[in-house]
């Protein structure tokens, strides 16, 4: 499955039935609840770690949903989680875009790392969920 389509079939799985609508760049609202959504390819390495950057764009929803390759399954995270790792001040941000910051998961161990020294957290409680 293409990156678009996989985006939009997890978006499907991840609604419990509910339609979608499009909310502006990488955003779907469903309901009254807006979900910012990524999608990450497969690395041509065969690596269980995808990379994921955290914007302003991202802390506008109320949900963070990483797509993760085409079977590799996804996260969907409340923002409140995602705006802790984003105001850590150990947290990685983009050498080109300081407003960025960068996220690697690994699918292998559902842990996202994104701060110095390997500052991390276990996201296996959002892996695969589906909104409430």
């Amino acid at each position: 499955m293409v990156g678009e389509a996989r985006k939009h079939a997890v978006l499907s799985q991840i609604t419990g039935g509910r339609s979608y609508a499009s909310a502006g760049k990488a955003l779907a609202r469903i309901g009254n609840t807006t979900v910012h959504y990524r999608y990450v390819s497969k690395s041509a390495k065969g690596s269980a770690r995808y990379a994921y950057n955290i914007n302003p764009n991202t802390l506008r929803a109320d949900y963070e949903l990483w797509t993760c390759g085409d079977s590799d399954g996804w996260y969907l995270l409340p923002i409140s989680v995602i705006r802790d790792m984003y105001e850590d001040p150990d947290a990685y941000v983009d050498n080109r875009h300081p407003e960025i910051r960068v996220v690697s998961v690994d699918v292998a161990s559902d842990y996202a790392t994104y701060g110095a020294g390997g500052k991390g957290i276990s996201v296996r409680q959002y892996r695969d969920a589906v909104l409430p």
